[in-house]
């Protein structure tokens, strides 16, 4: 506020700062100048006793009406493509108008494009300016149209019109106009700013939800049986995740191996990775083979899959008595079998196309591999193979395969930390580019 010595009246920061039209504001007479002071003063308090945008925008628009004795008031904002709407228009009776409500688009288009307030009087007879069919069409007589701004930037319009021979605008109603326009500008533009973080709050909690439930559906570490050390993790790039992975046990002493990998991020990829794994879990309950597992998965998920979207994946079942893998690989990565005696990868390359692309299509299993005391398997998604430097390298196989090797001797939890550390390493930042899933089994 900033006392006017003039007058001895305490004027709004958004009145001073409007010097040019400064005179027309005051009248000179006290009593005249009070009332339009305290009229600004009291639509500066109301539009902002409220946070919610819509109730914000109805204060605005009824207070817009009250001040100027317009008949209509229409408030436009600039939307996330730079396009001006209609937020919301409300007559003198209180009644909303809806989006489609006619209006002057020749003044709104003057007032967005010259950033200056623009005020027509008794408009049946200005022949100065094109003034639009739509006047002449809403036979409107008098219309006032001025920009909202917060700081630099104009975030909209505020409009009032009316057909009522018997109120006619003023210049001092457009500048009364204009210094409230400067800060319900403040109020709306806060207001919306509220609504989107409240907004994202809700989306990060549902997330955080998404993402918890997901994570209670993979195995909590690693497993120990009779032979075998196993160890597994998945780190999503988002607050969830399309990477999956999971131990069976099934009947005969078999225990199933699963590494899957939906393409894309986020929510649709990690619920078709949810329903991946509850196909999986329900198919391994009964007595099928891996084949037609598989098969049987890609069936379903392909009737509901949608176009361009695809899962990988990697299903094998280890005999734990005699360590023998059978498995079918459905588009994914090659899995790796290190052998310790020879100091040697083997690459598990048999295998079909992705999920979710042929519905028909029949898988067919592969091995059986023998697991030999001291090698190891490895089970991964292609988040560690294709991290990237800040350079532009990616992490490849190679190196991993360098970590394998340097920690062979290690237990799985241990070589699948190290591999975890080392794409990080590699990477250089916190930030991932894609989801990372280690699956280790150590023959012991």
């Amino acid at each position: 506020m900033t006392f006017d010595r003039k007058t001895g009246i305490f004027l709004p920061e958004s009145v001073r700062r409007e010097k040019e039209d400064y005179s027309d504001f005051l009248t000179g007479d006290f009593n005249a100048d009070r009332r339009r002071i305290a009229i600004l003063l009291e639509t500066l308090a109301d539009v902002n006793t409220s946070v919610e945008v819509r109730s914000v925008m109805r204060n605005v628009l009824d207070k817009s009406i009250g001040v100027t004795g317009a008949e209509r008031a229409i408030l436009m904002l600039y939307d996330d493509e730079n396009v001006l709407r209609i937020e919301m228009a409300r007559d003198d009776r209180g009644n909303e108008l809806g989006n489609a409500v006619k209006y002057s688009h020749s003044v709104a288009m003057r007032v967005a494009r010259e950033g200056r307030g623009i005020c027509l009087i008794d408009t049946a007879n200005q022949d100065e300016i094109s003034l639009g069919q739509s006047i002449l069409d809403l036979k409107l007589l008098t219309v006032m149209c001025v920009p909202l701004r917060v700081k630099d930037r104009m975030i909209g319009l505020l409009y009032v019109d009316s057909r009522a021979s018997s109120r006619e605008f003023t210049d001092r109603d457009l500048t009364l106009f204009k210094a409230l326009a400067g800060q319900v500008a403040v109020a709306v533009d806060n207001s919306r700013l509220l609504e989107h973080y409240v907004e994202k709050q809700r989306i990060q909690e549902g997330l955080a939800v998404a993402r918890d439930i997901q994570r209670s559906l993979l195995p909590r570490g690693g497993m120990t049986l009779p032979g075998l050390d196993i160890h597994g993790e998945s780190v999503a790039c988002e607050e969830t995740s399309g990477d999956y992975f999971d131990y069976i046990r099934r009947p005969g002493g078999r225990l199933g191996l699963v590494v899957g990998d939906v393409s894309g991020h986020g929510i649709p990829a990690a619920l078709l990775m949810t329903t991946a794994r509850a196909l999986l879990r329900s198919l391994t309950a009964t007595d099928a083979v891996p084949a037609e597992i598989v098969t049987r998965v890609n069936a379903f998920l392909s009737e509901d899959v949608e176009t361009g979207r695809f899962m990988t994946l990697f299903y094998g079942e280890m005999d734990v008595r005699d360590r023998t893998l059978h498995y079918v690989r459905a588009g994914h990565n090659e899995p790796l079998v290190y052998r310790r005696d020879a100091d040697d990868f083997e690459e598990l390359a048999e295998g079909g196309i992705a999920l979710g692309m042929i519905d028909d299509f029949e898988f067919e299993c592969a091995g059986p591999v023998q697991v030999g005391r001291g090698d190891l398997l490895f089970l991964y998604t292609d988040g560690i193979v294709e991290a990237v430097s800040a350079r532009g390298e990616q992490f490849g196989m190679h190196r991993a395969k360098e970590v394998l090797r340097a920690n062979r001797d290690r237990s799985a939890r241990d070589i699948v930390t190290a591999l975890r550390r080392a794409a990080h390493a590699h990477i250089g930042t916190d930030e991932r580019q894609d989801d990372l899933t280690l699956v280790l089994a150590k023959a012991t």
